[in-house]
């Protein structure tokens, strides 16, 4: 992927304006978190999407199976396992195997972070016990089905695919 513009993203025939998007394509993950399905890579097994949450709010612990790639485009966020925060411009990789649960830190009580992740997204209870999860089929099929519910229809989802 070339990164074009600070919101801007292109692959082969794909190019995506993230500021200039359908705001519906912004699918919600949470009562005040949304993702944007950049990418889809079947063959890797892997998925590029804009999280984007509003208000102090936390994802579910998880771990990955995979190492995870992401970039912090506004706002704050950590983990709450760690003492570090998050803040634009920042990098992160995530080895495989970590545990953590990310929350929007109150500094600024946003954020929204590009993240590239391969493998499958393993959500866990308190006990590490396995609680659900997701991988790029799992992704394509939620994202297929909030696109045909909100009118938008399955050929957005078709032109992520690779």
């Amino acid at each position: 992927m070339v990164k074009i513009s600070p919101t801007t993203y292109a692959h082969d025939d794909l190019e995506i304006s993230t500021a200039q998007i359908d705001p519906r394509r912004w699918m919600p993950v949470g009562e005040k978190a949304w993702s944007l399905p950049l990418l889809f890579d079947r063959n890797a097994g892997s998925w590029v999407s804009q999280l984007r949450v509003e208000g102090e709010g936390t994802v579910e612990r998880h771990r990955h199976a995979n190492a995870v790639m992401g970039y912090t485009l506004d706002g704050t966020w950590g983990y709450r396992e760690r003492d570090w925060v998050m803040r634009a411009g920042s990098f992160i990789w995530e080895p495989a195997g970590d545990i953590h649960t990310l929350y929007v830190h109150p500094e600024q009580g946003k954020m929204t972070a590009l993240f590239h992740v391969y493998g499958p997204l393993i959500y866990l209870d308190q006990n590490d016990t396995v609680i659900d999860y997701d991988d790029v089929f799992v992704r394509i099929e939620k994202y297929a089905k909030y696109c045909r519910e909100c009118g938008l229809g399955e050929d957005i989802v078709r032109s992520l695919i690779r």
